[in-house]
């Protein structure tokens, strides 16, 4: 196989070549880290979910960012995110947020990660694993209160006080997740708290509440104080994204993560012809069309033809037709002047809120966490760091992130 020129392998690509890339504002997370911590007691501690790379917004920028700005806790979803974290030489407390199986106990022990524990067998498995090596591990125990997917049923005192009683185990936490946070008046919300609440009363009473009681995620720290306990886990709230759909925010958050294109191409479309694959839509008259370097390639949703729209020149431009793989066509046909290359806006709710990711998200019936953890690894990275845009590599100098050498 030919090796690619010298000349060529060192160069550094311009900017300008660049088809489109995200920014991820780190400079946004310790303004909402500093928010949250504001309407929370000050003795409550802060989990930040890092599961899914961040969603998306890149796990070690976002886990190094954490530790400066004073989070206590990261949340991962299974075993191999937390060895990756701890690889790169994160040393904060990482909470397997996923029901951890024997096979993970050695690795569990050997990088130092907080198994959450959901059911009595697991328990017991993990207590006479520990009494064998001659091993301890700090758990924390998840409660079902109505959510039906993880943890030991809150009413199953037996279960759960057989757990606590373990004596290789240190329960170091106790938490419960709701399913109908962003539906504050929705009475299964309330029952679940009141379940959890109840179960810590029981536990309280025979002195075995265990030191760290966890429960509400972004929907329910933000309007559900009672629901902060000893730690809580916000995290569309972190990024930035309001988790209502018909409420406002109470707070000032700031969205980490824009989405930001380029145009590829410019041409003259006829009255009369179609445009993109399925000719969804004809054009009625002679319109400009840009085609720009996004699609679902990229992780942008390909929805409904003729669905939404971008901003170039601070102007709102229609998307026309159906979203491709790589690439999606814009009516561009208002613009003055628009060229090959020029900048185009596509999801970035400081521009517009109609492109913000909750409104995107809305648009297309998902989340915006959907759309956060649907970008493509292959969009180039900037970040916003001390109000500059800087790249990965000089983020890693400021935030001294080690290189993986192993």
């Amino acid at each position: 196989m030919n090796k690619m020129p010298k000349q060529i392998q060192k160069k550094t690509f311009p900017d300008i070549t660049r088809p489109h890339w995200i920014e991820i504002n780190i400079d946004a997370l310790k303004h909402n880290i500093t928010t949250i911590r504001s309407i929370i007691p000050s003795n409550t501690k802060i989990l930040l979910p890092v599961k899914a790379d961040s969603y998306g917004h890149g796990s070690l920028a976002i886990a190094y960012a954490a530790k400066n700005f004073g989070v206590d806790f990261l949340g991962v979803a299974h075993l191999n995110e937390g060895i990756l974290l701890r690889q790169y030489g994160v040393t904060l407390d990482i909470l397997i947020l996923g029901p951890s199986i024997v096979q993970d106990f050695p690795w569990i022990i050997e990088y130092g990660l907080t198994p959450t524990i959901a059911d009595i067998h697991t328990a017991i498995a993990l207590d006479e694993y520990l009494k064998k090596t001659n091993k301890t591990s700090k758990i924390h125990l998840k409660i079902d209160s109505g959510m039906h997917r993880y943890g030991i049923k809150h009413d199953d005192i037996h279960s759960i006080l057989k757990v606590l009683s373990l004596k290789n185990l240190n329960v170091e936490g106790i938490f419960t997740h709701f399913a109908t946070a962003d539906e504050p008046k929705n009475p299964n919300h309330q029952k679940q708290i009141t379940r959890f609440q109840s179960l810590l009363n029981t536990l309280e009473s025979l002195n075995k509440r265990p030191p760290i009681c966890h429960a509400a995620n972004s929907a329910s720290l933000l309007l559900e104080p009672s629901t902060h306990f000893d730690m809580v886990r916000p995290g569309l709230a972190l990024y930035g994204y309001n988790p209502f759909e018909n409420i406002s925010l109470p707070v000032d958050l700031k969205p980490l993560m824009s989405i930001k294109s380029t145009i590829r191409a410019l041409h003259t479309v006829q009255a009369g012809e179609g445009i993109s694959y399925g000719h969804h839509y004809t054009a009625q008259a002679p319109m400009q069309i840009a085609t720009i370097a996004m699609g679902y390639g990229d992780g942008y949703l390909r929805g409904e033809p003729n669905q939404g729209q971008v901003y170039i020149q601070g102007k709102a431009c229609p998307i026309i037709g159906r979203v491709c793989m790589d690439a999606t066509m814009v009516d561009v046909s208002q613009l003055k002047n628009v060229q090959i290359g020029e900048k185009v806006e596509v999801i970035n709710g400081s521009v517009n809120k109609k492109i913000s990711m909750e409104n995107v998200a809305k648009e297309h019936h998902t989340i915006p966490y959907e759309l956060t953890c649907r970008v493509a690894r292959r969009l180039y990275r900037q970040y916003i760091w001390k109000q500059k845009t800087i790249s990965w590599e000089e983020l890693k100098e400021e935030l001294e992130i080690p290189n993986l050498n192993h």
